[in-house]
């Protein structure tokens, strides 16, 4: 019987600098080294991404159209990215070995490629395989003329069929657009994404923080599920209106990516929340301004920390005004930000046990 095409995202994540790394390095702490950093890498794609397979010094992976927010896709690549970077730098610290392995594992980085397409399963000596032309062609890539650039500074590169079903505008994001020709296959518009200034950007940035005697609430919860799930439903209107009760979020992205700058407007009844994205951390923090109506300004943080298992979230509101408060209407805040963050954790209890 012959397999069904299927159409979504196909990633290939790969360790740049593998092949030098290993050939000065002692064998037996090398692969170790980047076994560890593979499973960082896939650690972040999944979810929204799905493991294929591992690949030598790569990890190639996929998820059907459908199962996840394109913005949220992003998220999971430059979130990916810094997990690396930041274990790349645990490593430098924390070990005293001098071995080549050890004292060479910085000099390694990412790059990870995106693709739009179709493709087959199938079942090859007893494993599940991914086959088609769109799989060749991602793999393709890893040779082309921007993975074998001198600069070798960690990016994504999204084939024109990515940045198409993502609904990106390459322009407003500042990628770099370039072509890839490819033997059989033709020629294929790409375009860069900078992870390495993305980190720069992360090391420097301050976060938005809820000033010590500005609390309008504070409220802890630990959810069996992992960040990147948690993330989704903080930051996605499809899934905010599963536990934000009665809303309705009309969300102004730029650029087609979530991120600083995207202002949303949640209507609830008659009344309308204007919020607007001021920090942006995948799977870690983020922060927004918000005008709550006969409230005014807020800054709203929810900070996401691995607990075990799961996650522990962290949700804070800070007034920013200077006119004096109605008791009743901060207690009406904290009434219905306690109920909502209540349904959020009984969606992941439900979660856990399906």
């Amino acid at each position: 019987m012959a397999a069904t095409p299927e159409t979504g995202y196909l990633v290939l994540a790969d360790l740049t600098g593998y092949t030098a790394y290993l050939s000065r390095s002692e064998l037996e702490h090398a692969p170790t080294i980047a076994g560890d950093l593979l499973e960082t890498i896939v650690g972040r794609l999944e979810p929204p991404f799905r493991l294929a397979k591992f690949e030598g010094d790569a990890a190639f992976l996929f998820v059907e159209d459908g199962r996840a927010d394109p913005s949220l896709m992003l998220d999971a690549v430059e979130a990916t990215y810094l997990a690396f970077r930041r274990r790349l730098r645990s490593i430098d610290q924390a070990t005293s070995c001098d071995c080549n392995a050890c004292r060479l594992a910085p000099r390694l980085d990412l790059k990870v490629f995106v693709h739009h397409g179709s493709y087959v399963r199938g079942r090859i000596s007893g494993r599940d395989e991914l086959a088609g032309r769109d799989v060749i062609l991602i793999h393709r890539l890893l040779q082309g003329s921007r993975a074998s650039r001198a600069d070798k500074r960690g990016f994504a590169l999204l084939t024109d069929a990515a940045a198409d079903a993502l609904a990106l505008d390459p322009l407003a994001l500042r990628l770099e657009e370039g072509t890839e020709t490819i033997e059989h296959l033709g020629e294929v518009r790409t375009f860069v994404l900078d992870l390495e200034s993305r980190w720069e950007d992360d090391a420097a940035r301050r976060l938005l923080t809820v000033v010590p005697g500005s609390e309008l609430l504070d409220i802890e919860l630990s959810v069996a599920a992992d960040p990147s799930v948690v993330w989704a439903y903080l930051t996605s209107p499809a899934l905010r209106s599963l536990w934000e009760s009665a809303i309705t979020i009309e969300e102004d992205v730029q650029g087609g990516r979530r991120g600083v700058g995207t202002t949303t407007r949640c209507v609830t009844g008659q009344l309308a929340t204007l919020e607007e994205i001021v920090d942006w951390q995948p799977y870690e923090h983020v922060g927004w301004r918000l005008t709550v109506p006969s409230v005014g300004p807020i800054a709203a943080t929810a900070d996401l920390q691995v607990a075990g298992e799961g996650t522990h979230l962290r949700v804070r509101w800070g007034y920013l005004g200077t006119t004096p408060l109605d008791p009743a209407a901060v207690e009406r805040i904290r009434t219905e930000r306690t109920a909502a963050l209540g349904r959020l954790g009984h969606i992941f209890d439900r979660l856990s046990v399906s």
